[in-house]
């Protein structure tokens, strides 16, 4: 009897649930549930921690940009101040996404403490 029922609601309902189906699979297809920025996590992920010393504001295929926190810091023999913004070269070329790690000093009350930042990057 269970089956007769099953084998009766498919008959009568088939057509119907084959073309909410094909509906689903048209608008997948058409990329209505991708996430925006084509379903990436972001720029990078994770990007440097919320209130480190430097902050991510944007990259390329050869360089990201990095805006300094509220204390100076020293890269490459250069000190940049609260909100300059430097280069640094990450070197990823064509391998995405991309681990960083940014290699920098802090300098606070004219002490200089090296410090370490890292990223993933995605691609540009």
């Amino acid at each position: 009897m269970k089956a007769q029922a099953a084998l009766e609601f498919l008959m009568t309902y088939g057509w119907a649930i084959l073309i909410v189906i094909a509906v689903v699979a048209a608008l997948y297809a058409m990329g209505i549930f991708r996430l925006p920025g084509g379903g990436v996590a972001g720029p990078c992920s994770p990007c440097f921690p919320p209130g480190s010393d430097i902050a991510y504001v944007a990259h390329n295929s050869t360089h990201v940009l990095l805006r300094v926190g509220p204390n100076t810091v020293r890269y490459a023999g250069t000190d940049y101040t609260t909100g300059q913004i430097f280069a640094y070269a990450h070197g990823c070329g064509d391998t995405w996404p991309c681990s960083l790690t940014v290699n920098y000093s802090l300098i606070v009350d004219d002490t200089e403490m090296p410090k370490t930042a890292s990223a993933t990057l995605n691609r540009p």
